[in-house]
């Protein structure tokens, strides 16, 4: 399989091809009539997932910008017209004017606001990844391993342009070292959208893996950059890596996507239950005395709760981090800064 054309595993579970969404962005803007406006957000619900709007407003100021271009029509939903990538935000409002729409100093007229253009023709990509995701969940198990790996993997992924380094790093559990790591540049065009970032990741992690598992390589278990089962539909990277590789699995990410838990006044090494729906489904874990930030570890695929919390605090040895995933972290951004 290869990641080059951005292609997932062809397997019921992911499309033949992630969707071209700066394409689709591009083709939403195009529709927008002269003398309407529409907001990032619309433009994000349209794709399909509000999440996607901080992605919407930084393509709006990076895009291959052309004089026809409608993205003048595109404002903040507070009414501001925001930046503008063709000039300065009075060169917007000129525009704006030109067409009809009411501008004081820098912000549209409340009135014209709540007219905002929402008749898209859309099939709405990303609300297409989000049914993938809720069918994967249905495939991850919570059950499996019960003893104490020999050896665990981490990976990683960095960028450089529009390339992704992946970094798969081999840990030896028995006598605490690296035993052997590889690296692997691919071209990456899926934009990072948060509770999204399986399809940013998963086709060169799974092309990764394939070279490692050739090079006989593969560990017991994976520890991945990123959620597991505490992401909003179940189904983090974590997950979607542990079912596709197909691998034993866990998430550890530093920031939580969902479930509540109190972390106020957590000690060094105490960990607190991460509860969705009143059920446990990870731990936020403080790791040491110099980090105030918790980690947040969750399985991914073949491991329990318990289980995985166990793997991690024996790979913690006084860094933030476990040190299969330090590793890779290091490795993939060493990597990505040297030019293939």
């Amino acid at each position: 399989m290869s990641s080059n054309d951005a292609s997932y595993a062809n397997n019921g579970t992911l499309p033949v091809a992630a969707p071209d969404l700066p394409a689709a962005l591009s083709a939403l803007i195009e529709q927008i009539p002269a003398g309407c406006v529409t907001t990032y957000a619309a433009l994000a619900e349209a794709l399909g997932s509000e999440a996607a709007t901080p992605w919407v407003g930084q393509w709006m100021l990076h895009h291959q910008h052309r004089r026809a271009c409608t993205c003048h029509r595109v404002v903040r939903s507070d009414g501001r017209v925001g930046h503008y990538i063709g000039g300065e935000p009075s060169r917007k409002v000129a525009l704006l004017r030109q067409e009809g729409i009411e501008v004081t100093g820098e912000r549209i007229e409340p009135r014209r606001l709540e007219m905002v253009f929402r008749d898209f023709q859309t099939d709405r990509p990303l609300f297409q990844l989000r049914e993938i995701q809720h069918a994967l969940k249905q495939r991850v198990s919570l059950r499996g391993r019960r003893t104490m790996p020999g050896t665990v993997a981490g990976v990683d992924v960095s960028y450089r342009g529009g390339e992704g380094v992946a970094a798969y790093v081999l840990w030896d559990l028995r006598e605490d070292r690296l035993a052997w790591s590889t690296t692997l540049r691919l071209p990456v065009r899926f934009p990072y959208i948060s509770s999204f970032l399986s399809f940013r990741e998963l086709p060169i992690l799974l092309e990764l893996i394939e070279r490692v598992r050739a090079a006989g390589r593969m560990a017991e278990l994976v520890v991945v950059d990123g959620s597991g089962v505490l992401h909003p539909r179940g189904a983090g990277i974590a997950c979607h890596f542990g079912v596709l590789a197909p691998a034993a699995a866990i998430g550890v990410s530093k920031k939580l996507l969902c479930g509540k838990v109190d972390l106020a006044g957590m000690a060094p090494g105490e960990a607190r239950p991460v509860l969705i729906g009143g059920r446990r489904r990870g731990v936020a874990l403080r790791p040491t005395s110099g980090s105030r930030r918790p980690i947040f570890i969750s399985p991914g695929h073949r491991i329990g709760v318990g289980m995985a919390e166990r793997v991690i605090r024996r790979l913690l040895l006084g860094r933030r981090l476990p040190e299969p995933q330090y590793w890779a972290d290091r490795l993939s951004r060493s990597a990505a800064v040297v030019r293939s």
